[in-house]
């Protein structure tokens, strides 16, 4: 079973009768992607930045949109509590975790939504966290359908609960998280000619690599093929990773690509890099100014200079000179300073980028929705805990693929220390999983929340345990020619889902 935290706002009555009516509407022999979508749209459904949230809440997608069980459920319910019980049925069923934990509590005594929160934030709970606009949208379908009911702000059992209270109490949370794995994304038509559509879901750029709002954003004048953060990378004098051992027999991977493998091909990339001998010079926090002295004096100030720097450094589309340039102006202007006290600046200095100034307005506003979240993050017992309350609080519609090079900057400052801290170092830009994909260390390259971002940052680090493993998995499908439709899968001798075609 799943654990999504991403579900669409159906927790008030018009929405979810919109809900109920295009589920009522779906021919039963189903319809082309393209009306399917119009009637979500005309129900207000339908979100263009996320339209895989709609589409799993569903459990409907293709070229031809055909009835989900639950979409059969909802259409054949006879009556308000029918519908009700399928609705909440599907929210169980997309993270039973979640709801046992929110059941359980509120069997105990009334808790307030922020209460709930906090225990969702700690260490108490394993699960996947959602952000705090997520849970409360969750919460909202429990009201709304009669499995929790609110007093004030206190959330307390509802009318319709005690079927989901038996399911919470046979539901052993242990062995849920042994066997979870998430469901496959919704297929979405891959030629259809609506830009909506065929924009981040499918190929997942911009909803996965970020969603700051692409009009803060700079036209696309980089000709460059690799993200912002890792333009400074050059394969001018960097060997190339083939040829050097002896090919692995197609024979051992072609039914599948075993840890052994991994182990080999782990080995095989230590390797080359130990004799390329590159000089890492991605960004560093005495590029924006930053020291372990000043964390110690304000830490949420600095926390929020590193979200705007990884603001800029992913969305201004600029090279490391020119990011750095950007940062710099603004706070020799006392821009940061003024955006971090919460002041309009009195002047602003020619040399102070516009986008820029929009993208460090962004970070600012939700650094001041969370207070001492700095102190909040040294306080966790794990990397984890510490990347699920970055992801709650700077998340939310910010930050994707930043949140880990937040925490590499974090670590590189040294106010953050975790046994598992490396496993969140890693940016798992699209490259990277791509490259992670071809070479059998995880399932797809695709990464639409959180959680698949973080398992693919795993899988780099334990493809590179040591080093730069973002810059270093780039330079190697670089200089490899490591792409699909590989020129090269005759040849290679690396163990490669390539070869295999």
């Amino acid at each position: 079973m799943p654990q999504v935290v991403d579900l669409p706002p159906i927790g008030q009555r018009n929405a979810l009768a919109a809900l109920v009516k295009v589920c009522k509407e779906t021919p039963a022999a189903g319809e082309p992607f393209k009306d399917f979508r119009t009637r979500l749209r005309a129900a207000k459904l339908w979100e263009r930045e996320r339209p895989l949230v709609i589409l799993r809440f569903l459990g409907a997608g293709g070229a031809t949109v055909k009835p989900s069980p639950f979409m059969q459920a909802v259409a054949a319910a006879a009556n308000d509590d029918d519908t009700a019980h399928a609705i909440l049925d599907r929210l169980w069923e997309l993270n039973p975790l979640l709801g046992k934990t929110v059941l359980d509590l509120i069997a105990q005594r009334a808790f307030g939504k922020d209460e709930l929160y906090k225990v969702l934030g700690s260490s108490a709970y394993r699960g996947v966290l959602p952000s705090r606009p997520a849970f409360e949208t969750w919460l909202q379908i429990g009201f709304i359908n009669g499995m929790l009911r609110s007093v004030g702000i206190a959330v307390l059992p509802g009318p319709r609960i005690e079927r989901y209270s038996q399911l919470a109490a046979t539901l052993d949370a242990d062995e849920f998280l042994e066997e979870d794995k998430p469901e496959p994304d919704p297929i979405m038509p891959s030629g259809d000619d609506d830009a909506a559509a065929a924009a981040a879901p499918v190929a997942e750029v911009a909803a996965a690599e970020t969603s700051i709002p692409v009009a803060a954003a700079a036209p696309a004048s980089v000709s460059s093929p690799l993200p912002a953060p890792l333009r400074h990378l050059t394969t001018e004098g960097v060997p190339s990773p083939r040829g050097r051992d002896r090919a692995i027999a197609l024979s051992r991977f072609a039914n599948e690509i075993t840890d052994d493998i991994l182990t080999e091909t782990t080995t095989k990339l230590s390797s080359w890099w130990s004799e390329v001998r590159s000089t890492s010079v991605t960004y560093q926090p005495s590029d924006f100014g930053l020291d372990t002295e000043q964390w110690v004096e304000n830490a949420d100030e600095v926390l929020y200079r590193v979200a705007v720097a990884a603001a800029l450094a992913f969305r201004l589309d600029r090279d490391r000179a020119g990011v750095i340039a950007a940062f710099t102006a603004l706070d020799q202007a006392g821009v940061l300073a003024d955006l971090y006290q919460g002041t309009v600046p009195e002047t602003l200095p020619a040399q102070v980028d516009a986008r820029a100034l929009m993208l460090a307005s962004l970070a600012a506003r939700r650094c001041a929705e969370v207070p001492e979240l700095a102190a909040s993050l040294e306080g966790r017992a794990s990397g984890a805990e510490a990347f699920a309350a970055l992801d709650a609080a700077l998340g939310r519609g910010l930050f994707r693929t930043e949140l880990f090079w937040i925490m590499d900057m974090l670590a590189r400052l040294g106010v953050i220390r975790y046994d598992d801290l490396a496993d969140f170092t890693v940016t798992p830009h699209r490259i990277v999983r791509d490259t992670l994909f071809r070479l059998g260390f995880i399932a797809s390259p695709y990464a639409t929340d959180a959680r698949s971002l973080i398992a693919a940052a795993k899988a780099a680090r334990k493809a590179v345990p040591t080093g730069p493993a973002d810059e270093i998995l780039t330079l190697f499908a670089l200089t490899a020619g490591c792409t699909y439709d590989c020129a090269h899968r005759k040849t290679c001798d690396f163990p490669c889902r390539e070869r295999l075609e």
